[in-house]
């Protein structure tokens, strides 16, 4: 399970991914028609942008319009006999070239990595033991900017930050946009495991291949010879995984 604390109540919950991101015109055809596609759309959670950001494109590098920060709701002190005060954070924030902390970055390096963005989902994030977080782009939703892919082990690391996704936007352009409460990453809770690959040996590849074939026999609806047509099964049979925020 993902268990989330946000930084301020005001701000988004995850959200359940959907199966359609994009409004498509007349026709028919359109990727969000596939099933095994919508399906993936719709896998894992979103994290929303909680404000409206502009990345304009300057020679000296991109600036972030406007530079949020806010603060939290609830306040924090270093020791329990200490008064206590809110947080703060900054919503979107670049590497710095030069940058020691919270790592060394060597300035060829920030070359190859000056168009990343950092933008904080204003979420504490844990997961059960031996859960992770898989923290990825929204599939299938192209756009000027994407989501850097990190696989992240919540269930033993107890950040006392809100996690942040890492986005890298298109030097090609000169301004993007991401409006308040359009998906910025997707995160997928996944089991930490041992996952095996290995060959079919003949005699089961017979067998599957068999039982492919009976099924499109049984389930498919032959348009000429040749070609069977599954979709309407292939929805019906589907199975399809559920991904629930709890109040």
């Amino acid at each position: 399970m993902l268990h989330f604390f946000k930084f301020r109540q005001d701000l988004f919950d995850p959200e359940p991914a959907k199966d359609v991101y994009i409004k498509r015109g007349p026709g028919k055809g359109w990727p969000e028609e596939c099933p095994p596609l919508r399906a993936a759309n719709a896998f894992g959670f979103d994290l929303l942008a909680n404000f409206d950001v502009t990345f304009r494109r300057t020679r000296s590098g991109w600036k972030i319009e406007p530079d949020t920060t806010i603060e939290s709701d609830f306040d924090y002190a270093g020791e329990l006999d200490s008064p206590g005060a809110p947080l703060h954070q900054q919503y979107a924030w670049m590497w710095e070239k030069g940058q020691t902390l919270p790592h060394k970055i060597s300035d060829n390096v920030y070359e190859q990595i000056k168009h990343q963005v950092k933008i904080s989902s204003y979420l504490f994030l844990k997961t059960d033991p031996n859960e992770l977080l898989y923290l990825t782009e929204v599939p299938n939703h192209p756009r000027p900017w994407r989501a850097v892919t990190a696989l992240i082990d919540t269930d033993w690391y107890p950040a006392s930050y809100p996690w942040h996704t890492v986005i890298e936007l298109d030097p090609a352009e000169k301004v993007i946009k991401i409006s308040k409460g359009e998906p910025i990453g997707r995160v997928i809770p996944v089991r930490r495991d041992t996952y095996f690959a290995q060959p079919m040996s003949p005699s089961t590849f017979d067998e599957f291949f068999a039982k492919g074939q009976q099924w499109l026999a049984t389930h498919g609806n032959v348009e000429h010879e040749g070609t069977v047509d599954i979709t309407r099964t292939y929805v019906r049979q589907q199975i399809r995984s559920k991904f629930v925020v709890l109040k």
